[in-house]
């Protein structure tokens, strides 16, 4: 009765539960008197005891040895009460005299007002044990990682989870990892390390990794704070970044139908108030959906590439053009005539005509139609674009392959 009272005593101290299945063999005596040893998982851990599943019937009071094969570690407990059944067996409450600490590699001093207090801050907060296994997570890790406490809580770190990246794109789970560093000298860390989210997108974080010790100074494990960087790049890059993404085409890394409205608007205004003489020239590939049907997507792309770096190697850097959308193409011309428009336009048509990607044993190639007109004083961007289209369309009506003025 006197043993019984005192794990009693024992079980009030101890602190809040948390779940990791931490693989560990019990050993001890059953209902009948017979010796058992079981290979088992614990369900819950706590710093005096733990809950584990075992097919045998085991009477309240009975003293078991719970051994963690992985560290060695051992500790003597006694069952407290079967606490439910299971298909494979019953849970069972283990009440253990001493703290257990070091069984499971978790400081749990830590899990008690401090995890509170932990929960409320706005940086991400895990705590790992000598495995690596996470043995906490707190809300602020819980909002930048993606991962909730139970995803996360009784996982390996490295195990699917955010997958710490330099800069560099090397994973550093398996070498460079500033958790097993701290853990191995005790020495504290900082890092920038990109995360990988529970969505998939990298998100760049700064990390702060101290070591975890026992009441005897022994490292159990190793507690990070991260949070959300921002990556800095000088001023001048980020305007170009920026520019860049909001004008440009993506595959042909021309400018966009945005950007030549832009020029068009403001070209117009040059005619109207200084005489300055502009024209446009608008170019659509002549059954360029055959491309992409005989050839693959990935060829036909290759070819707007490759049509995109023509026009921009053989017109003035003074012209402007750009990838108005799909398979059609936009040039704004500065300083030309009507008759050096039309010369511009023809030369750019059997240019686009000589161009060619590889397919296979074979290249594909194809043709433009092309519309021709000088902007007026009386034009809007809309309506010189639009003239622009219909002459265009006149030349596809007329077979393609040709171009048309007005």
């Amino acid at each position: 009765m006197e043993a019984v009272q005192r794990f009693n005593t024992a079980a009030n101290r101890r602190s809040d539960r948390v779940s990791i299945a931490f693989p560990v063999e019990v050993s001890g005596v059953d209902f009948s008197g017979n010796p058992f040893r079981e290979t088992t998982k614990t369900s819950t851990v706590s710093r005096y005891g733990c809950c584990v599943s075992l097919p045998q019937l085991v009477p309240p009071g009975q003293e078991v040895h719970v051994r963690r094969p992985v560290s060695q570690e051992q500790v003597v407990g006694r069952v407290v009460a079967e606490m439910g059944s299971l298909v494979d067996g019953h849970l069972y409450g283990i009440s253990i005299l001493k703290s257990c600490e070091d069984l499971w590699g978790i400081h749990f001093s830590l899990f008690s007002i401090q995890e509170k207090l932990l929960d409320s801050m706005y940086e991400g907060v895990y705590f790992v044990n000598r495995e690596r296994r996470i043995t906490y997570w707190n809300q602020g890790a819980e909002r930048l990682a993606g991962f909730s406490a139970s995803d996360a809580v009784g996982e390996l770190c490295s195990n699917g989870m955010m997958i710490h990246v330099d800069e560099s794109g090397k994973p550093l789970c398996n070498r460079g990892c500033p958790l097993t560093s701290v853990m191995a000298d005790g020495q504290s860390r900082q890092a920038a390390v990109y995360l990988r989210h529970k969505d998939g997108h990298r998100v760049p974080v700064g990390v702060r990794v101290m070591p975890m010790r026992n009441s005897a100074g022994t490292i159990v494990g190793a507690a990070e704070v991260f949070s959300e960087r921002t990556v800095t790049i000088g001023s001048e890059q980020r305007i170009h970044a920026l520019e860049k993404l909001a004008f440009n085409d993506s595959l042909t890394n021309l400018p966009n139908r945005r950007y030549m409205e832009f020029k068009i608007s403001q070209a117009l205004l040059d005619h109207q108030e200084f005489g300055r003489q502009y024209g446009l020239l608008m170019f659509d590939l002549d059954r360029f959906k055959q491309i992409n049907d005989t050839h693959t997507h990935e060829v036909g792309d290759a070819l707007l590439k490759a049509i995109a770096e023509t026009l921009l190697r053989n017109l003035r850097p003074v012209e402007v053009i750009a990838r108005w959308g799909g398979e059609e193409f936009v040039a704004l011309m500065a300083d030309v005539e009507a008759i050096a428009l039309g010369d511009l336009a023809e030369r750019c048509r059997v240019l686009i005509a000589q161009s060619s990607v590889p397919s296979g044993e074979t290249r594909a190639s194809v043709t433009a139609s092309i519309g021709a007109t000088m902007l007026s004083h009386t034009d809007s961007a809309l309506s010189s674009i639009r003239r622009a289209d219909e002459l265009m369309y006149e030349s596809k009506r007329s077979g393609g392959d040709r171009t048309s003025a007005g």
